[in-house]
């Protein structure tokens, strides 16, 4: 340094500058980063089967759309009873599923909520064993369903009560397990016919049995695959619950507007490799099948309730409009894009 430069004291202009530039970067990346980057809110979804109206959960979390409203959710699968059960602990946030178990829950005091409710229709077939060509054709035979006295008891039931046969008489009714139980106790001999849904359907017809009703063609009132919470997930993640349907809806717009991914989403949460069944499934769970407005149905919530009145007396005392919070769905289709 020549003898007559003097440094003053004070800060470095240079360093100041690199400061405040830093803090500007380190500002700009939180401001833009994605919403999961920032604090991303958990939410722990179970589904209560596998299948194919499960569909619009998977496209939903695989496209990145719960990720874009800031939420991280967690699918878990809960087979059956013990899901109500989890929902109620408070081991999950919200369920689902059809509301049977949540309706019996709601029965015996559960403070639960239903919020929304998909594929509002009868997603069931009654297949048959080859030979057998009419519904009719089953008295005096056995038919397998998932539980004794479950929803796929009592829309067989319902089936056969609307082409005047008495099912508490006409056939015997054993207890088989999900879907895939169903389809094996079919082809093994076990039961001459079972309620599975169409992609199962299609698959039991290809191997030679016969679909002898398809239920949804009966026109019963129906609720579908509610959406169920505690009532106190309602009151303190009410934000939360928003951003979940809206994700869910524009997850629906995916679907339709994707099919070839949503196939594709199919075939990996399914495992399926038969063409034919892939696209029976990614049809019978899209276009006007799947609701763009998660509603639920009022008079298909009271025949659900109704449905259980039988082995769930205390049913009988729930009202349908007591047990559904409109608003969360209502807030969301305001923000909807």
């Amino acid at each position: 340094m020549p003898a007559t430069a003097k440094r003053f004291p004070g800060p470095n202009i240079s360093d100041g500058l690199l400061r405040v530039t830093l803090l500007i970067l380190a500002a700009s990346s939180f401001l833009f980063a994605p919403p999961l980057a920032r604090s991303a809110e958990k939410l722990r979804v179970s589904h209560c089967y596998i299948g194919g109206a499960v569909m619009p959960l998977w496209v939903t979390k695989d496209a990145g759309l719960f990720n874009r409203e800031g939420l991280d959710v967690e699918l878990i699968w809960i087979q059956g009873n013990p899901a109500a059960a989890a929902l109620i602990a408070g081991e999950i946030d919200l369920l689902y599923c059809i509301p049977h178990n949540v309706i019996s829950a709601m029965a015996s005091g559960a403070d639960l909520l239903f919020i929304a409710s998909t594929y509002n229709r009868m997603q069931y077939r009654i297949v048959a064993a080859p030979g057998i060509e009419r519904a009719e054709q089953l008295k005096g035979k056995i038919v397998g369903v998932a539980r004794v006295h479950d929803v796929s008891h009592f829309y067989m039931r319902l089936g056969l009560q609307r082409l005047g046969m008495n099912p508490e008489q006409d056939i015997r009714v054993v207890a088989v397990g999900g879907q895939n139980d169903r389809v094996l106790a079919l082809k093994s001999g076990r039961v001459a016919a079972t309620i599975v849904n169409p992609a199962n359907a299609l698959i039991l017809e290809k191997a030679g049995f016969k679909t002898v009703l398809d239920l949804e063609s009966l026109g019963f009132p129906v609720v579908g695959n509610t959406m169920a919470v505690r009532r106190s997930t309602l009151k303190e993640r009410r934000a939360t619950l928003v951003k979940f349907l809206r994700a869910f809806m524009a997850g629906v717009k995916k679907i339709q507007s994707e099919p070839e991914l949503s196939k594709k989403v199919l075939a990996h949460y399914l495992r399926l490799k038969d063409r034919d069944v892939i696209e029976e499934n990614y049809r019978f769970n899209s276009g006007q099948l799947l609701e763009s407005v998660p509603a639920i149905p009022l008079q298909g919530l009271r025949y659900a309730v109704e449905s259980l009145v039988p082995t769930v007396p205390a049913a009988k005392g729930l009202k349908a409009e007591s047990m559904i919070e409109t608003g969360i769905l209502e807030e969301a289709m305001r923000g909807a894009s």
